[in-house]
């Protein structure tokens, strides 16, 4: 878990700012993974209970599907600002230190780019702005003029809207291209530091 970025007090400007936050960020999120998987143990335990009483509850398992979804993409995002993600070293390990800040560099941009796209996509098919603008707020309305069931179609056992259980998609996206924004700046203000030395 190792940054590239190291401000000294001396540039401790937006970029600074913006990475500390980053990492608050990024904290709140290895603690709520956590959570989800307290949780997940939680209902696996009574989920084993309950078959031994003969009284299975049936919601438990989409339940705790839907909180291993949660956790993996809350750690999935936090990983993102840690830059802890699996990678093949390979080709990194060879590269001189200015080539290998140049690619991890080339990293963060592509990942940057890969989040305003995923971002685009939910945007499209949340369609927010018709369902709040046009709709005003009616979710019965919206589904049956567009034929979009996101807000409308219901889990098969929990009782509530898929549309919560997939918000987890939009936190992941905005957190992620914050994560790798951020990530970017820092490593062009650290390129330029070491430039001006």
């Amino acid at each position: 878990m190792e940054h590239l970025y190291r401000p000294t007090p001396a540039h401790a400007t937006t970029p600074h700012r913006l990475h500390r936050l980053s990492h608050a960020l990024a904290a709140f999120e290895i603690y709520a993974a956590a959570s989800c998987l307290g949780l997940i143990f939680l209902l696996l335990l009574l989920n084993i209970l309950t078959r031994l009483a003969s009284h299975s509850l049936y919601w438990i398992d989409e339940a705790a599907v839907s909180l291993m979804v949660w956790m993996a993409l809350f750690a999935a995002s936090a990983g993102i600002h840690y830059r802890s993600a699996i990678a093949i070293t390979l080709l990194k390990d060879r590269l001189s230190p200015s080539l290998h800040h140049g690619l991890t560099l080339m990293v963060d941009v592509c990942l940057s780019l890969f989040f305003v796209v995923f971002l685009y996509l939910l945007i499209l098919a949340f369609d927010p702005f018709t369902l709040l603008v046009k709709y005003q707020g009616d979710t019965h309305a919206f589904a049956a003029a567009q034929l979009n069931f996101i807000y409308d179609e219901p889990t098969m056992t929990l009782g509530i809207k898929k549309g919560w259980v997939w918000l987890i998609l939009l936190w992941f996206a905005v957190c992620g291209l914050f994560h790798s924004g951020v990530n970017v700046l820092c490593a062009i203000c650290q390129r330029h530091t070491q430039g001006e030395h």
